[in-house]
């Protein structure tokens, strides 16, 4: 039963890594020669979007700025070592009692894959702003030390990620630069509550043109940084019907191998483990825990491929702390009118 209590305790923290496409498109001012005729020509182009809010004007300085608005579609797999503190566990919700004591967590990760869309506005030249839902799938590994060694996987468990964030980007010749604030909330159903984590990244580049003016790739390098709240408790069904038939008869084929000294002994624990097994209803599990990450912060590299100005690859990859390969595919548009603020004089 220890096994099985460790394991429901543990299938709580796939919600740590709630994964999403966290790099927006950036303006880019481009003063190599080869890319002075295309400049020049920005400069006499009629801007006709809305957003960003004095685009116009900024598009007359040259600037090469993408569409204000953008649809994105994103996979990510990330791979998480944790650590897990101040465990309780128990059959009633108002008794709950440690057990740090007891288990010793040899190794925890987790394992997630996430699948988001994004929705994306430039509010100014250098300021974006979206949104983020997708479904999360996850499945953690557990190492655990005690009189005897166990390791098991839980199940694989499905929830629903949602948040927004903020992109501050921008642009010196061929150098880029971008900083991402986020907030991602994970709920899945054996929680009371959403999962909150905090993301920060901080990325700059070099931005590589091809022929086509349009047709650009930006190689990245960064840092990111991803905070949770870290109290978690909730309910889960520990053993169903079915399953306590399969262990009772593993238990009494253990009873039975005893010799008579050790039946006579270990009676007391056999007859009121063999009550419980022989009741028809499930058993709830309450627990609460505090969890947390070996290390918040992680390095990155990756490749952001424009095709034209409307498709855009995106690739990154995580490591050191822990491991994540994001893969996305955005389309950018706009909604013609009136550039707003365009009048006003710089």
């Amino acid at each position: 039963m220890t096994k099985n209590i460790h394991k429901f305790i543990i299938s709580s923290l796939f919600l740590l890594v709630s994964t999403t496409m966290l790099y927006g498109q950036v303006t880019n001012l481009s003063i190599s020669d080869r890319m002075e005729a295309y400049t020049d020509s920005l400069k006499r182009t009629p801007y006709e979007w809305h957003l960003p809010i004095m685009g116009k004007k900024i598009r007359e300085l040259g600037f090469d700025i993408p569409y204000p608005n953008g649809i994105s579609f994103n996979y990510a797999f990330s791979k998480q070592d944790l650590l897990l503190s101040d465990a309780f566990v128990g059959f009633e919700e108002d008794v709950l009692i440690p057990i740090d004591g007891i288990a010793r967590f040899r190794s925890i990760s987790s394992e997630v894959n996430a699948y988001t869309a994004r929705y994306d506005f430039w509010l100014l030249p250098f300021l974006n702003f979206y949104g983020i839902v997708g479904s999360v799938n996850a499945k953690t590994n557990v190492q655990v030390g005690l009189p005897l060694e166990l390791e098991f996987n839980t199940k694989r468990n499905t929830g629903l990620a949602y948040g927004w964030g903020t992109v501050l980007a921008g642009a010196v010749g061929p150098m880029i630069v971008s900083t991402d604030f986020a907030m991602v909330w994970t709920k899945m159903k054996n929680l009371d509550q959403a999962n909150r984590s905090l993301v920060f990244n901080v990325r700059t580049g070099y931005l590589f043109h091809f022929r086509k003016p349009e047709r650009n790739l930006a190689l990245l390098v960064g840092a990111q940084y991803l905070g949770i709240n870290s109290e978690g408790s909730g309910k889960l069904e520990l053993i169903s019907p079915s399953d306590k038939d399969r262990l009772l008869g593993q238990l009494n084929g253990w009873y039975d191998d005893l010799t008579d000294r050790e039946q006579e002994v270990l009676d007391p624990l056999y007859s009121g483990l063999s009550d419980w097994l022989s009741s028809g209803e499930s058993t709830d599990l309450y627990y609460k825990f505090n969890k947390r990450f070996i290390s918040p912060w992680s390095m990155n590299v990756g490749i952001n491929f424009q095709y034209n100005k409307r498709y855009t690859l995106t690739s990154i990859y995580s490591f050191g702390s822990r491991s994540q390969l994001i893969f996305g595919l955005s389309y950018r548009f706009g909604y013609k009118g009136k550039n707003w603020l365009s009048g006003l004089t710089l």
